[in-house]
């Protein structure tokens, strides 16, 4: 496959793209670069017309199968009101900061990769690492069968997901706080059919994960928002908190009758499987199923 690696958000470390893209080309894989993946611009990678020219680039270009994403941090969502039909030509891959460009994609009908951004592939022993074996698990994904369905086990955190069976949903989600910065923009989440969050977040202590909570409910169709999934909430200091993430979540999803599970396999910490946004999927017997 012929990856691009763009910079849409934060400054990318130089010398982990550099190993990350030899391990790639020594699997038979091609990787190119984006003009500007490099560039710096306070702590973005470059103005956002360098970064909105490489990513343009990438989409446009016939020889690229997809468009894999540098690194997260922040920036990704000043792109955003240049987008057009163009970002939905080919996969686009990342998280974290890059959750903006990947709701954009599936909020147009298009499909996207929540997976480790490219410099985490950066490792001396690739088979050691689970974020490069999820790295890897990305590329196994892309090259599947498209019609054959992934399996992702999930637990039951609430009365609402008893004998529940849910059919037809749109997948969706991915970094709790980029999702709330985007509520009350032009590219804020709509949930215009049934649909599934996913959620994860990194370093946010809970008082801001509640309140990010909040907002994205009270901002949302929550009659459509069919379940929630927690992912990996890493290193978000509990601090004197006598609850859990889970148990806040909870108690504001209960009187709404949302179903809400949780998982450890998708985040910020050890492991991130990567999971495709904008597809089409169901959750029975407490497993999520995407196709």
């Amino acid at each position: 496959m012929h990856f691009r690696i763009v910079s849409p958000s934060a400054c990318v470390d130089v010398e982990n793209i550099q190993l990350a893209q030899t391990h790639l080309e020594r699997l038979g894989h091609t990787v190119s670069l984006g003009e500007h993946v490099f560039s710096q611009y306070r702590y973005l990678a470059g103005t956002v017309e360098q970064r909105l020219a490489d990513l343009k680039q990438a989409a446009l270009d016939p020889d690229v199968d997809a468009i894999w994403c540098g690194r997260g941090g922040t920036g990704a969502a000043m792109l955003l009101p240049f987008l057009d039909e163009w970002m939905l030509n080919k996969p686009i891959i990342g998280y974290s900061d890059t959750t903006a460009l990947l709701n954009y994609v599936a909020m147009h009908g298009g499909q996207s990769l929540h997976a480790p951004v490219f410099q985490e592939i950066a490792v001396k022993n690739l088979d050691a690492s689970p974020i490069s074996y999820d790295a890897m698990k990305t590329i196994s994904l892309l090259n599947a069968d498209q019609t054959k369905p992934s399996h992702y086990p999930l637990s039951a955190l609430n009365e609402s997901t008893q004998d529940l069976a849910l059919e037809d949903i749109h997948i969706l989600g991915g970094n709790l706080t980029v999702l709330c910065t985007l509520q009350g923009t032009a590219s804020h989440v709509q949930l215009q059919q049934p649909s599934v969050l996913l959620l994860e977040d990194v370093g946010e202590p809970y008082y801001r994960i509640e309140r990010s909570l909040v907002q994205l409910l009270q901002s949302i169709d929550t009659s459509n928002l069919k379940a929630l999934v927690l992912g990996d909430f890493y290193q978000c200091p509990q601090k004197n908190v006598p609850q859990t993430i889970a148990e806040i979540v909870k108690e504001h999803l209960d009187p709404l009758k949302i179903p809400l599970f949780q998982c450890n396999w998708f985040g910020h910490g050890a492991v991130n499987r990567p999971f495709w946004i904008g597809k089409k999927g169901k959750i029975i017997d407490s497993q999520l199923v995407i196709y």
